[in-house]
């Protein structure tokens, strides 16, 4: 461990090195100090105090070097650990205001933007020690920033690298802001370089001001050597509407959170995940959406699929406010294993303190119907194939209802790839 001497020492002279503003080091210093003070988030049914999360170096200007080969030449942003290979936006995008650039370009041109909403409404400092840890060491990440009125027609696109060919620290951290009556998709995509055993901190706020709209697409797909922590969350005015699209297809341990504060009136919110845990892996995902503002929505939909020794843990929260008056709170989590070792744990829990309001749950764990597969296997099919097949189906009601047909093609051939190396 670290010596916090050190550590503070270690985060001065990073903060000198970049160049940043008072504010920033001064936010980070006040990260650290609450730091030892803090709890742990906590996932029901899940325990990872001994997970690296909290193994980390003092952070230092090293920058990644670019990978062979074309990975994300595509995107309009694209980085490698905390260095930014490629980063543009379509001349459309640009002629109307549009900022895309990485968090630490962003803090120097838009030092008084970023200042006023990164760690100020979507996340809190005091919240949890791994929010806290990010806030001090966090090296890079990327901003988006949709001016008022601005509704874009095109995808931007975010592919990021946990750079894993040599040990070193991943804390990541990204902004996106929509102003009032703009409209905006995301499309990000966290993936894995290398081979060495890392963790990885992943944080975006997402802030969605009157009348805007984000649809928001998260494709995570770390590989089996990197830990993580994925924490998403949204923070949402009047009559904003935040859709979150999530497919977790990581290899390693994981535990992530994805929280939504409906703010204003009339905010609407929806969180659609779908997990995949295979061999001897653990996954742990909350997902909580609060209703505040009188006439909010929220819907909760997680499906997930367990193989082998594995275990998923879905947590689903709606919070329904005293005074949130009209709300409307609904979540389905479900489950399918395909092993008798498989561990599986779908947990939908409404907390109502108001009494007018619609609330509403579903949950399921199961195994596969035998008779379906019997079914397929009395066709010749084999069983690796057969599986497939029911898994797809059971996906399917998720998938289908994707925004883009090409993130909908793209996942699947993720899925398929995620269960043919199952098999192999």
């Amino acid at each position: 461990m670290v010596n916090k001497d050190e550590l503070l020492a270690g985060v001065r002279q990073y903060s000198r090195l970049q160049q940043e503003p008072s504010w920033l080091l001064a936010l980070r210093e006040q990260a650290l100090a609450v730091y030892d003070a803090l709890p742990l988030p906590k996932f029901e049914k899940i325990s990872y105090a001994t997970w690296p999360l909290l193994d980390f170096t003092v952070p230092t200007g090293h920058e990644s070097l670019e990978p062979a080969g074309d990975l994300g030449r595509q995107q309009q942003f694209y980085s490698v650990g905390s260095t930014t290979i490629q980063l543009s936006l379509p001349t459309e995008a640009i002629q109307q205001g549009v900022i895309l650039s990485d968090l630490r370009a962003a803090i120097r041109t838009h030092g008084d933007l970023v200042q006023r909403y990164l760690m100020r409404k979507a996340l809190k400092l005091g919240t949890d020690k791994l929010t806290a840890l990010n806030t001090a060491l966090m090296t890079n990440g990327f901003f988006l920033y949709i001016p008022a009125d601005v509704q874009l027609t095109i995808p931007i696109e975010i592919t990021q690298f946990v750079d894993s060919r040599q040990p070193q620290n991943f804390f990541n951290h990204s902004l996106v802001i929509a102003a009032e009556n703009s409209r905006v998709q995301v499309i990000q995509r966290l993936r894995t370089i290398g081979s060495e055993a890392n963790a990885a901190h992943v944080l975006v706020e997402v802030i969605a001001e009157a009348q805007a709209q984000v649809d928001f697409a998260g494709i995570d797909a770390l590989n089996a050597q990197t830990t993580a922590y994925l924490n998403r969350r949204g923070y949402l005015a009047t009559d904003a509407q935040l859709n979150w699209e999530l497919a977790e297809m990581n290899a390693g341990r994981v535990v992530a959170d994805f929280d939504t504060e409906l703010k204003g009136r009339g905010a609407t919110a929806q969180v659609k995940t779908i997990a995949i845990a295979n061999r001897q892996q653990t996954q742990g995902i909350d997902t909580r959406v609060t209703n505040y503002g009188q006439k909010t929505t929220a819907k909760i939909v997680q499906r997930g699929i367990i193989l082998d020794a594995a275990t998923l843990i879905f947590n689903g929260i709606g919070h329904i406010i005293k005074g949130a008056h009209g709300a409307k709170a609904d979540q389905e989590n479900r489950l399918l294993m395909l092993s008798s070792q498989a561990r599986g744990d779908a947990n939908p829990i409404l907390l109502i303190d108001e009494n007018d309001v619609e609330a509403g749950h579903a949950a399921s764990v199961g195994r596969v119907d035998e008779q379906q597969m019997y079914y397929l296997l009395s066709r010749g099919i084999p069983r690796p194939v057969a599986e497939r097949l029911v898994i797809r189906g059971f996906l399917a009601g998720v998938i289908t209802e994707l925004k883009s047909q090409r993130l909908r093609t793209e996942l699947n051939d993720l899925i398929e790839r995620r269960l043919t190396v199952n098999n192999d």
